[in-house]
């Protein structure tokens, strides 16, 4: 990238927290989707107890260390695997906008291929549960 005019010391560790907060979602398009639900409602719970899950718990990573991996309420053990997507979708959108300003392709197709980074890391996954990919 030629002369951007956000710096990179600034834009990459941005682009994480807004992979992390994507990956959050993405966490819900990969259980609901191959079981064909809303992706939009309800809004989270707890898969154990049906708790709805409070905005300040629901904080990618974040709140799986602070409630030590377990459900605020029932003290369910949450999967690895939720802060796992969240991290790998966090590192995907640094490494993509690393990318641009290493100059290994133009910044204006940033949003296409952070879209596929995450639509990657979703159809990934659900195909390793389901041995099919959502049509």
């Amino acid at each position: 990238m030629t002369d951007p005019l956000i710096p990179a010391w600034f834009a990459i560790p941005v682009a994480a927290v807004f992979g992390a907060l994507i990956g959050s979602f993405l966490n819900v398009v990969i259980w609901r989707v191959p079981q064909g639900m809303s992706i939009v409602r309800p809004g989270s719970a707890c898969p154990h107890c049906g708790h709805a899950i409070a905005w300040y718990d629901n904080l990618p990573m974040l709140s799986y260390l602070i409630l030590r991996g377990r459900c605020r309420r029932c003290g369910a053990r949450i999967s690895l695997r939720y802060p796992a997507v969240e991290l790998l979708t966090a590192l995907a959108f640094a490494g993509v906008v690393a990318g641009a300003y290493g100059a290994v392709y133009p910044a204006a197709i940033l949003p296409l291929l952070l879209y596929w980074a995450a639509a990657g890391i979703a159809l990934a996954l659900i195909d390793l549960d389901h041995h099919r990919r959502p049509t």
